[in-house]
């Protein structure tokens, strides 16, 4: 009887999980794809500032070279008009100042900077972007405005999913949503035609001052002989105090062109 008990409670642990299992996705109340957006806008970011410390890990592959490099960011934000980042590993590396006109860059070590568009970080990335695409992948939120296409929408793994219903013709693109909170697991961009990909996953949420905001986000591109991959770590945040953003290129620094 002893030998046989530890058998007949596994057996009840094991019974138990395959019902957790399979009855997970129809315990999910199935939503329009209005009241899903609706809800994921309910949840939008609306601190005025934001100051966060984050741990970044950040590896390239390209043409068989890669590179790998972690290190700290301080990262603020003003809502809808800048992003600065200083990151540093023992001294301080680089500093990033990005708003809707511009994006601009310099680093401490090469005595280098970049001051101009987006392309050197479409040029990374693989794929066009701009300033409220970076700013919505830093707060969870979708990289498309969601009102202007109709979409089909659906449960998959336990995640409302918005799909076009349409296709644009340069891209195809997928939307996961949490169940309980709405605001974004995953959001995936491919390229038709090309072996392109662009895929945010986020973690988990922080929440904060009636505001969630991403724990970790790991960013992953592919494309143009390259795969590059970014995940971010927020270790500390504070919401809604003002901030200070000291920028200045250094004048012996050289300008990097592409």
């Amino acid at each position: 009887m002893k030998s046989i008990t530890p058998f007949i409670v596994l057996l009840l642990m094991i019974t138990s999980c395959k019902t957790i299992k399979n009855t997970g996705s129809s315990s999910i109340k199935s939503l329009s794809v209005k009241k899903i957006i609706k809800k994921h806008q309910s949840v939008s970011f609306d601190a005025p500032t934001m100051d966060a410390k984050l741990k970044v890990e950040f590896s390239n592959l390209r043409r068989g070279e890669k590179n790998r490099n972690t290190f700290t960011v301080r990262l603020r934000m003003q809502k809808d008009s800048l992003i600065w980042m200083k990151g540093s590993k023992v001294i301080p590396g680089f500093k990033v100042k990005i708003t809707p006109s511009s994006f601009s860059y310099y680093s401490y070590l090469t005595k280098e900077y970049f001051e101009g568009d987006y392309s050197l970080i479409e040029q990374l990335l693989g794929t066009k972007i701009s300033f409220n695409q970076i700013q919505n992948v830093l707060l969870g939120e979708s990289i498309l405005d969601l009102k202007k296409k109709k979409y089909l929408s659906e449960i998959e793994h336990d995640l409302y999913k918005l799909t076009p219903k349409i296709n644009d013709e340069l891209y195809r693109i997928f939307f996961f949503f949490n169940v309980n909170n709405f605001k974004l697991k995953k959001q995936l961009l491919e390229m038709n035609g090309k072996n392109q990909r662009l895929s945010i996953e986020y973690d988990s949420y922080i929440s904060m001052d009636n505001q969630l905001v991403p724990k970790k986000i790991h960013i992953n591109a592919v494309g143009n002989d390259q795969n590059t991959s970014i995940k971010i770590d927020c270790r500390s945040l504070t919401l809604n105090k003002r901030i200070n953003t000291p920028y200045k290129i250094p004048s012996n620094y050289k300008r990097i062109k592409l």
